[in-house]
């Protein structure tokens, strides 16, 4: 009995310790942009955001950001310029700086700590066909 119950803190203690990356939800109350984003999802593995629509909406322009935890200075940013269209998915790699003002740099993927890393839209537009 208590080797069971030791196994299950540990366990938990192993779940609580380990870290990933974040996904923001979205805070803005405008209905059209909810209606634009409706069905969107995207994923962060090495650098890579991938985008599906799954919505109901070709899209224009969107612009995910990533911001750290750990590193207040940190930015990241995947822009998807070239549209998407209902029901496909598209790759874009996370541009990151650090600084302030004219002291940006960019930054290397190895020397990014990815796990404290939280993504959230930018910016989401309709195609304009």
């Amino acid at each position: 009995m208590m080797k069971a119950f030791a196994a299950i803190l540990i366990t938990l203690g192993m779940g609580i310790s380990a870290q990933a990356q974040t996904y923001q939800a979205v805070t803005s109350k405008n209905k059209t942009y909810l209606a634009t984003i409706k069905g969107l999802t995207y994923t962060y593995k090495n650098g890579v955001i991938t985008l599906k629509n799954h919505g109901n909406y070709d899209l224009g322009t969107v612009s995910i950001t990533a911001t750290s935890k750990t590193d207040p200075s940190l930015f990241g940013i995947a822009l998807f310029e070239d549209g998407l269209d209902k029901g496909s998915e598209m790759k874009a790699s996370v541009y990151f700086t650090t600084g302030e003002g004219i002291k940006t740099s960019e930054i290397p993927l190895n020397k990014i700590d990815q796990k404290s890393l939280v993504f959230t839209f930018d910016k989401a537009t309709r195609a304009q066909r």
